[in-house]
């Protein structure tokens, strides 16, 4: 969930400018280059408050800047280097195990889809094979067959947008598609599920039909939402800067005047993420502080070690500004 609670601000950008000072900056830094400079437009300095400018040649005046940083208020630094998004796969078999296809059996693969608010909401999807009175010439591959045919089906009905069932050796693999997102529209989360195969007698024994427990149900791959991925930089990007820009954006829609709000993060992206914790004292007889969150985006371009390099220039200019206020991470690795 990305939302403006304990005011929040990104920046976003690909490379660190060369320049030391603010003029300087905004006159010759290359589009989407990203630079800490001290409050008063010089080179960052120890203990002084700071900005984090991006240039934008987008926007008017070129650049953009987050609030003031005091290094006195600083409460924490973290930096999460780029993981991808991994899709969940898993794998029923054991179709042609010894005794497992027999005459009068019903063959199930079902797939629990849950809800993304509650995990006791849940749909269903699956597939079915039905053995006759007699088992004729079904076989472990007719009955694997049939069953990845019906549920490819009734996925094929919901629309086809969220599995990939595939014979995979005598089994059937279950995967995961990948969600895209539409930012403020849907945040394309990862699907949550699990998925069981089943046989049953269709003729109950003593009055019982439970499952038999013949098919085994594998785990291939654990799924993982990711980190820095061009996914959640453009959800973010959205809430945030629309926050900042334009936070009655679709109040009135259909009516709408545009989005006005710039944009920079890419779908493709993949980006290292610096997340910069810091508040300001109140000056009220109330005591609670007011946090912020700033969010520093660095692209990589691709993801290799050596491209962590523009992260660690800005992990240490932020290292040089907070001094001994705070602990700033160690830098990435680029070997």
């Amino acid at each position: 969930m990305i939302t403006p609670n304990q005011v929040g601000e990104i920046l976003i950008g690909n490379a660190v400018a060369t320049e030391t000072t603010v003029p300087t900056f905004i006159a010759s830094a290359s589009d989407k280059k990203l630079k800490v400079l001290s409050k008063d437009g010089t080179n960052v300095a120890a203990k002084k408050p700071f900005y984090v400018l991006q240039k934008a040649d987008g926007i008017p005046g070129g650049f953009e800047f987050s609030d003031k940083v005091d290094p006195k208020y600083v409460e924490k630094v973290t930096v999460t280097a780029y993981s991808p998004e991994i899709l969940g796969s898993y794998k029923i078999d054991g179709f042609n195990t010894a005794g497992v296809v027999a005459a009068k059996r019903t063959y199930e693969v079902e797939i629990r889809l849950e809800d993304q608010l509650s995990p006791e909401n849940f749909t269903t999807i699956q597939g079915y094979y039905v053995t006759g009175q007699i088992l004729g010439s079904d076989t472990a591959t007719t009955v694997r067959d049939g069953v990845l045919k019906s549920l490819n089906k009734n996925l094929s009905n919901r629309g086809s947008d969220e599995f990939t069932a595939v014979a995979d050796g005598t089994g059937i693999l279950i995967t995961e598609k990948y969600q895209d997102n539409r930012p403020g529209r849907d945040t394309g989360r990862k699907l949550r599920f699990t998925v069981k195969g089943k046989v049953f007698e269709n003729v109950p024994t003593n009055g019982e039909n439970g499952n038999l427990g013949l098919l085994t149900t594998t785990q291939v791959t654990a799924p993982k939402p990711g980190t820095g991925t061009g996914k959640w930089v453009t959800n973010a990007e959205y809430v945030l800067k629309g926050f900042k820009y334009d936070p009655a954006r679709d109040y009135g829609y259909p009516a709408n005047f545009g989005d006005l709000t710039p944009s920079y993060a890419s779908k493709a992206g993949v980006y290292n993420l610096i997340h910069i914790k810091h508040y300001m004292p109140r000056t009220e007889t109330s005591v609670e502080r007011q946090y912020k969150v700033l969010t520093i985006a660095v692209d990589k371009g691709a993801d290799t070690l050596a491209n962590n390099a523009n992260t660690n220039t800005i992990l240490t200019s932020i290292r040089t500004a907070v001094d001994t206020y705070a602990t700033v991470p160690a830098n990435l690795p680029v070997v």
